[in-house]
């Protein structure tokens, strides 16, 4: 675990951290954003089934995918879809299935911009820090024999997924969150939490506004659009409020 006194601190010293020379390199490393440091990395089917014990929750997946499978079968979904696990839950997920894939990013910055977005627009106060996860791709516990498989899907038809630098983990093992995972199967370093203050949230995605990371950017359309406003108004209110 790393702790960044700041967003400066953490723009000038990640890179520093993770390559050597202080130049990044692609293909080396994925990256997650969590607005409050505390999350555990579960996917959206562990989290809303957490008070399940982990061996009906499994058996509880079998069937659901199961039935997804069988329905997109039915609705006329292309077997080239319905046969591919990966592409069978990504289609899910795209759709509101709760699945056992977890985003992440090629990019450390559109990582900090899912980190820290809500912090300005939706005011979580509360929160005190964020976390922006580090996975390290180079780690042989990342594969379909283990249990956990880093997932690229094709984004020519998917503008969102082509903006954010989009990635998945697809994960068949019998673990609630990738940490648990990392801990039983991991020999050398296949996660880095990264935490910085929350309050750096204003300051964070002025920055990454000007690099052209935005909600506009990462959702185009109208709803994203409505979100860069509303997070320019905010910012521009925080900027008059200190003067």
């Amino acid at each position: 675990m790393i702790f960044y006194r700041d967003w400066p601190e953490f723009r000038r010293d990640l890179f520093v951290e993770l390559f050597e020379g202080g130049l990044y390199r692609p293909g080396r490393y994925l990256f997650r954003g969590c607005g409050d440091a505390d999350w555990q990395l579960s996917t959206v089917f562990d989290r809303r089934f957490a008070a399940v014990p982990l061996e009906r929750r499994m058996a509880l997946w079998d069937g659901l995918i199961q039935q997804w499978r069988e329905g997109c079968e039915d609705a006329g979904v292309p077997s080239s879809v319905t046969t591919d696990d990966r592409k069978l839950w990504a289609l899910g997920q795209h759709h509101g299935l709760p699945t056992r894939m977890l985003d992440w990013t090629a990019s450390p910055y559109v990582a900090a911009f899912f980190a820290f977005r809500d912090h300005l627009l939706a005011r979580a106060e509360r929160l005190d820090q964020v976390a922006i996860w580090v996975l390290h791709l180079d780690d042989p516990v990342w594969g379909r024999d283990r249990g956990v498989e880093v997932v690229n899907l094709p984004t020519f038809d998917n503008v969102r997924l082509r903006n954010q630098g989009g990635r998945f983990t697809l994960c068949r093992a019998p673990f609630g969150c990738l940490e648990d995972y990392v801990e039983r199967f991991a020999t050398g370093v296949a996660l880095t939490k990264c935490v910085l203050p929350a309050a750096e949230a204003r300051l964070a995605l002025a920055e990454l506004d000007a690099m052209g990371i935005n909600s506009y950017d990462m959702f185009p359309d109208l709803a994203g659009l409505a979100d860069l406003a509303t997070m320019r108004a905010c910012l521009a209110a925080a900027t008059v409020s200190r003067t």
